[in-house]
């Protein structure tokens, strides 16, 4: 018997104390955790070809999503797709430049993996890889990662691992992969599948399932918005969720252009996430290993308790027997290792047998001297013998934490609770109680990971301000964005009434009555974008959002989070500006013009006055530009700009429309004489010389000039008159101003309904084709002839004067041009297998065709050519189109010549005739305008020329045809200087093809046979 009692004693003692440890770590864990707050460029760089254009024909692609896997990805109440995975595909669709469209239609995972195995989605966007989905799945490397824990209901105490679970109900929800796992690892579990985690956690709330698998950051956050408050963490997996992107397998380009723009978003916009969701942590709220560790303590003492009742019960050595054996099996069955030791020598004379089964370690190893110290974690060795000896000596029970090395090398935490037995007023023996508390330490070392990496987070956050403040409202906590933005240290601010600190004088009564409110009603204080007070004075633009929470002493705290405004306030001033203000001139832009022309329109039919609408072009301004570069054309619109402000009121508008095209409204006008003194005022003005850094241009104006309400009842009809007025004014000679007339408008309607007349002249066959013949001046043969467009409109003929800029001026021309060459070519095939003539026809081509992006097809000939047989063909090109040729128009050129076509230069000598696009280019004939024919006489001065334009034409090896050719006197003089061929009324005028061919290639053919 009193072998035992000590034995009991000891053990009370020790449990008595390892309770009030427990119970007061417990204690301040749970505290804490009430007070815890949780363009294209890059595509076109980055992307293939193919690439580009596989998501070219794909903008829009359809994503398979878990519309309650909150919080990677959910649909809230409003069928937004939002959540952590959403905000990574909003990044993918920055990069990209496509749109990816959530299907929402699924109401369950499994439907979802359902759709997903049929094809129904171009990607998944939260996938975790298996065997059974990389069947139709390719997948991406991995962009978030969480680990599958294990949650049970608080009373049921803590689980720890799968294998303590089989036998027992389990709660996953369906798809999720764990379900897998568990079934191919733990067979023995009953796995319970119902359709969503909130389901699954549910179950395990009320009772039918015993625990919970699955992800550890969904799982809380659905405890939390759920209100599920009686569960809590109680065990960790093997087993981590790692999510990629999952893409069907019949999109294998897809794959590829998905890894590379996951692997391109930077560290910084991972952070941006993460910072974006940190809100929605959710802090462990259960039962901890400390508060298991509670339970445990106490019922070991009630335990011991009993036993030591019963041993002083019964008083017999049957009892005592009894005990000791219950006790052994008590301690035998815990984690609590009890041990006794020789102070002297360190050496144990007692261990549980339990530590075989903690530790590893038979228990006779315990007895060799040094055992324990040999044993400790070699970086906690020297501090932990020190702080025994010295608390030994000093006769002081102690605990200490350390780690501790176990038989298979594995490292485990030990608390190690210690009671000192002294003898004759010295130490003799130690006795004590190890626990395993790795669980605990690990569970600690997460916590203190996370708060660290949440204040490191909040401390290196530049633009967001966090200030904390107690139930005074005097700072408790201010980072370092604070200081920034409102200018204090930190020392400065801690301790500071909020009010006197940073709110306005006019705001301070009525932030004190909400921050009231709020502690003793509970009235939130709701977040808004206010103005508050740097140290200067000065006010700074913040939106500040705000939170209360529960200190580890139970007082309530302000938490203010500010984002600083200053930027964006700028940035959106900016925006307006840039909205309604041309960057270049600083002057209005249309936009804002058109506002203030309809506010004068508005003030004018009030005072019954007019209002004056001027649209100004720069005369000669692209010369400035072609010459002397858009740098040089950008300083003279400025110049000219400040210009036309000097030359008009206040009160009246200079707008840039763009390009060298300005407005000017004039307001008031009761007098024209006005109008034209200002409009005179900016012809002056405009005329005289721009210095542009070295160099000086001379430009002009014309100026067109409509009234309101005379000319127009409508701005639209008012800006198109004024328009139609400028164009009046270039066509006059430039360098002048000219009004709207009722003529100029008629003549516009007359413009429209030709130019619509235009656009279906071609579906309803109006056009023909006519023929002119060309003439061999040396035996009087057809050899060529030049193919005339005619537009037989019902109405008449119309002149090809009249349709042939409008066409040019539209775009028209390279839809009527493809007709006419097709239709040539087509009369060709027929006249070549009627009459087998070499007779050679030639096209005239608009400088507008080469514009054309159909045109620089290496084929656009060629096709025609395939598809109707060979043909002989020139192409007429105008000097103007040389004058102004790229590397596109010589292209072009080259590719008539490699289809076979010769190239004939069209009026030569009514442009800027040079020699230099002779050489360039490769020209087979030069046409000789009739301007210079039609004066020929022996002697003239035009047959001098005509000669001189032979001679270089055959000395460059070009031949040449003459033009206008009318009289029998002009021929001969043609023929006399060397001329090859003539062309004109002499010879005949431009006929259909039937006549043409009635009358030159039959009568060919019958003098051939004659």
């Amino acid at each position: 018997m009193f072998r035992i009692a000590p034995w009991l004693m000891l053990f009370i003692s020790l449990a008595m104390s390892l309770v009030q440890s427990v119970w007061g770590s417990a204690y301040a864990a749970e505290s804490s955790q009430q007070s815890v707050t949780p363009d294209f460029s890059w595509r076109d760089d980055n992307l293939s070809a193919a690439e580009i254009a596989w998501l070219q024909q794909h903008p829009q692609l359809k994503l398979g999503i878990d519309r309650t896997f909150a919080p990677y990805e959910w649909v809230d109440n409003n069928g937004h797709y939002t959540g952590i995975s959403a905000d990574y595909f909003a990044l993918l669709e920055q990069r990209l430049g496509v749109s990816f469209v959530p299907v929402t239609d699924k109401h369950s995972w499994s439907e979802v993996l359902n759709a997903a195995r049929n094809g129904e989605f171009d990607l998944m966007s939260c996938m975790v890889k298996t065997a059974e989905r990389e069947v139709y799945l390719d997948f991406s490397q991995p962009y978030l990662s969480s680990t599958a824990v294990i949650i049970s209901e608080q009373s049921k105490g803590y689980i720890g691992t799968l294998d303590k679970l089989k036998g027992k109900r389990v709660a996953i929800h369906k798809g999720h992969f764990t379900n897998e796992l568990l079934r191919r690892d733990y067979p023995e579990i009953t796995i319970i599948n119902p359709a969503t985690i909130q389901g699954a956690l549910r179950m395990v709330a009320e009772g039918e399932a015993v625990a919970f698998v699955g992800d550890a950051t969904a799982a809380g956050f659905v405890m939390k918005q759920e209100g599920i408050l009686n569960l809590s963490f109680s065990g960790h997996t093997d087993y981590q969720s790692d999510f990629r992107i999952g893409v069907y397998r019949g999109n294998p380009i897809l794959s590829g252009i998905i890894e590379k723009a996951l692997n391109s978003i930077t560290e910084s916009e991972r952070n941006q996430i993460f910072e974006h969701w940190a809100g929605l942590t959710v802090s462990q709220n259960g039962i901890a290993v400390e508060k298991i560790l509670k339970v445990s303590g106490l019922v070991l003492l009630v335990l011991l308790f009993i036993l030591y009742w019963n041993f002083r019960l019964y008083r017999s050595e049957e009892a005592h027997r009894k005990s000791e054996k219950r006790f052994k099996n008590l301690v035998d069955t815990t984690n609590g290792i009890v041990w006794e030791a020789d102070y002297d020598t360190y050496t144990y004379t007692y261990i549980s047998d339990n530590v075989t089964r903690v530790l590893g370690y038979p228990i006779d190893t315990w007895f060799k001297p040094n055992f324990w110290k040999d044993h400790i974690h070699p970086d906690d060795r020297a501090w932990a013998i020190r702080f025994c000896d010295e608390a030994v000596a000093d006769q002081r029970d102690h605990e200490l934490e350390y780690r501790f090395l176990t038989a298979s090398g594995a490292t485990v935490w030990l608390r190690d609770m210690v009671n000192v037995v002294a003898e004759d007023g010295k130490p003799r023996w130690l006795r004590g109680l190890m626990l395993d508390i790795t669980d605990q330490k690990m569970a600690d070392m997460l916590i203190r990971q996370s708060e660290s990496r949440f204040r490191e987070l909040i401390e290196s956050l530049p633009a967001i301000a966090v200030q904390g403040y107690d139930e005074n409202r005097r700072v408790i906590y201010w980072n370092d964005a604070s200081e920034t933005l409102y200018g204090y240290t930190r020392e400065e601010a801690l301790g500071q009434p909020l009010e006197s600190l940073i709110i306005p004088q006019a705001m301070r009564e009525t932030v004190i009555q909400l921050h009231h409110d709020w502690l003793e009603k509970g009235q939130e204080i709701p977040a808004s974008e206010l103005e508050l007070q740097h140290k200067d004075g000065s006010l700074v633009p913040v939106f500040s959002s705000h939170v209360m929470l529960r200190s580890e002493n139970d007082r309530q705290e302000m938490y203010c989070i500010d984002v600083n405004l200053i930027e964006q306030k700028r940035a959106r001033a900016e925006l307006t500006r840039m909205a309604h203000y041309d960057s270049l001139t600083h002057l209005p832009n249309r936009r804002t013009f058109t506002d203030r022309l309809l506010q004068m329109m508005k003030k004018a039919d009030r005072d019954g006055e007019q209002v004056a609408v001027m649209m100004i072009d720069l005369d000669r301004f692209k010369e400035v530009n072609d010459t002397l570069g858009h740098d040089y054309g950008d300083l003279l619109l400025q110049g000219a700009a400040k210009r036309l402000l000097s030359c008009v009121r206040e009160t009246d508008t200079v707008a840039r429309l763009g390009g060298d095209e300005f407005l000017v409204i004039l307001g008031n006008i009761d007098d024209l004489s006005v109008i034209e003194r200002v409009a005179g005022n900016i012809l002056r003005q405009l005329g005289e010389p721009f210095i542009l850094k070295d160099s000086r241009s001379f430009v002009s104006a014309s100026i067109g000039i409509a009234l309101y309400p005379s000319d127009a009842m409508t701005l639209e009809a008012l800006m198109k008159n004024a328009d139609q007025a400028m164009y009046a004014a270039k066509e006059e000679g430039r360098n002048r101003f000219h009004y709207f007339t009722p003529e100029m408008e008629a003549a516009a309607q007359r413009r429209r309904r030709l130019l619509n007349e235009l656009r279906e002249a071609i579906d309803r066959q109006q056009f023909a084709v006519y023929y002119q013949p060309v003439i061999d001046l040396q035996n009087g043969r057809v050899v060529k002839a030049e193919a005339l467009l005619r537009w037989n409109h019902p109405r008449g003929q119309v002149s090809p004067l009249d349709f042939i800029p409008l066409a040019e001026e539209t775009g028209l021309i390279v839809d009527i041009g493809n007709w006419v060459f097709a239709e040539v070519v087509r009369q060709l095939t027929i006249w070549q297998a009627r009459f087998n003539t070499e007779l050679q026809v030639s096209v005239n081509t608009s400088p507008v065709q080469y514009q054309d992006d159909n045109c620089s097809k290496p084929n656009w000939f060629g096709h025609i050519l395939t598809h109707n047989g060979a043909a002989n063909l020139c192409v007429e090109i105008t000097e103007s189109l040389l004058m102004e040729a790229g590397s596109g128009v010589a292209d072009k050129l080259l590719q008539f010549r490699d289809q076979g076509i010769e190239v004939a230069l069209d009026d030569f000598g009514t442009g800027y005739s040079s020699l230099s696009y002779l050489k360039q280019f490769h020209i087979d004939y030069l046409k000789i305008d009739q301007s210079f024919v039609s004066h020929l006489t022996p002697g003239s001065q035009d047959l001098v020329l005509c000669e001189a334009i032979i001679v270089m034409a055959h000395t460059l090896g070009i031949k040449v045809i003459a033009e206008g050719v009318e009289t029998p006197e002009q021929k001969q003089m043609l023929l006399d200087i060397g001329c090859d061929f003539g062309q004109g009324y002499l010879f005949g005028r431009p006929v259909p093809a039937s006549e043409f061919s009635a009358r030159w290639l039959e009568s060919q053919v019958i003098n051939e046979v004659e």
